[in-house]
């Protein structure tokens, strides 16, 4: 039995015993986590890594919760270990780069995870660490845009979008919600408004694979992952 799952197990029967809401424990578990990862940071290892990735010239692409997604030429960064993670970070901090010191970046599904006030953080410090003329390709569930289909009663749309709920409503609330991970919603104008007080000159609406970049066409390409996702691109001056 792998240990997460071993884990996962004892946090269940101690959540039987005590009566303590399982979102509390697993919340208290992950922070528990995360003081690990960002020991981890604190290490020789991890310092000279990340020193090596910003040698003079290099074209540094990152990928933020990169999860098991891997592609040539781009540095995966998670808070969970996998064979597709190059940096254990805590991405809820501040980033270890240098000013200017990234080409692109690129996020699928991770924004939605971070509290409002993480996510200005976050844009903030990738804005710091971009290039001029930089780019911030972000995937973002569309929630505003479910609600709108939602209220318009399109079934036609929740069938493609998220066919496992049984009711548009339970799509919508999985959509905001994901079981308590997901802490942000996003649309256009509010990744608009974000994007501004970060210091990016521009947020620009695209579709899945058509960046005017090649490098950033990476988006999955699942009809169904399609259909529930807003794709935006922030552009760095």
């Amino acid at each position: 039995m792998k240990v997460t799952q071993r884990v996962a197990e004892l946090a269940k029967k101690f959540c039987d015993i005590t009566g303590l809401p399982r979102y509390f424990v697993r919340q208290n578990i992950f922070e528990l986590k995360m003081i690990g990862v960002r020991s981890c940071s604190l290490i020789p290892f991890q310092r000279l890594r990340i020193r090596q990735l910003q040698r003079d010239g290099a074209d540094l692409q990152l990928i933020f919760g990169c999860g098991a997604t891997r592609y040539p030429g781009w540095v995966g960064i998670d808070c969970f270990r996998g064979e597709a993670v190059d940096l254990l970070l805590d991405l809820r901090r501040p980033l270890p780069f240098r000013n200017s010191s990234v080409k692109y970046c690129y996020s699928e599904h991770f924004l939605e995870h971070l509290y409002p006030e993480e996510v200005k953080l976050h844009l903030a410090e990738v804005h710091r660490i971009l290039r001029p003329g930089g780019i911030y390709r972000i995937v973002v569930p569309a929630g505003i845009y479910f609600a709108k289909k939602y209220l318009e009663n399109d079934l036609e749309f929740f069938r493609l979008a998220h066919p496992w709920e049984e009711r548009p409503v339970d799509a919508l609330y999985k959509i905001l919600n994901w079981n308590g991970q997901h802490r942000s919603i996003f649309d256009l104008p509010h990744l608009e408004y974000l994007a501004k007080n970060a210091g990016f000159t521009e947020a620009r609406e695209s579709r899945a694979n058509e960046s005017a970049i090649p490098l950033l066409r990476i988006d999955r390409s699942e009809p169904q992952r399609v259909a529930e996702s807003l794709y935006v691109e922030l552009i760095k001056a």
